[in-house]
């Protein structure tokens, strides 16, 4: 048994990122996998504050607020779901809190307290051409890999304007699950 931690760093709780992440859930469950779902959207917290308290204790972020449990799912996972849509070419402002928020896994050196061999799938929708999303969850792969160690198993890039509502898209579906059993 698997425990996942996903991560949603949309304003919709209804939206293409969310049906995505929820086939994944859908199928980690099924299969007996532990999984936490954040809607980073929900969560009351402030960016990095770039106090460097992380740096000190080598134990990550030292705030206290609402992010303080996501970051704990995080430490504690096998793997990771993060999602995000495109705005202006650009992860979400929510998705970004967390990503930064994540600075205080790294330890100076750029080395990371998080335990070798978690994984990632990453979730990227858009609303229009799929290009600048395919290079935004290029990026997010490229931080959780370089920064992070978590090894990507699988990414999904997808636009509604091509493909219709994803929970109504039975390849994304598909795919989804596909990854999911990866974990």
């Amino acid at each position: 048994m698997a425990k996942v931690t996903a991560v949603i760093g949309s304003p919709r709780k209804k939206g293409n990122c969310a049906a995505i992440v929820d086939k994944m859930v859908e199928k980690l469950k099924a299969k007996g996998d532990e999984v936490e779902v954040f809607y980073i959207n929900d969560i009351d917290a402030k960016g990095c504050q770039a106090c460097m308290g992380c740096k000190k204790g080598g134990k990550g972020c030292i705030r206290k607020d609402g992010m303080t449990p996501v970051l704990a799912s995080v430490q504690n996972c096998d793997a990771l779901i993060v999602a995000t849509p495109t705005y202006f070419g650009h992860a979400t402002a929510q998705y970004r809190l967390f990503e930064d928020r994540m600075y205080g896994f790294v330890l100076p050196g750029f080395t990371t307290i998080l335990s070798p061999g978690k994984k990632v799938a990453t979730v990227v929708t858009c609303g229009g051409g799929l290009d600048g999303a395919k290079v935004m969850a290029d990026q997010v792969n490229g931080v959780m890999a370089n920064f992070f160690k978590f090894e990507p198993i699988g990414t999904i890039v997808y636009s509604e304007a091509q493909g219709g509502p994803a929970a109504e898209n039975a390849d994304v579906m598909a795919q989804a699950e596909e990854i999911a059993s990866k974990i």
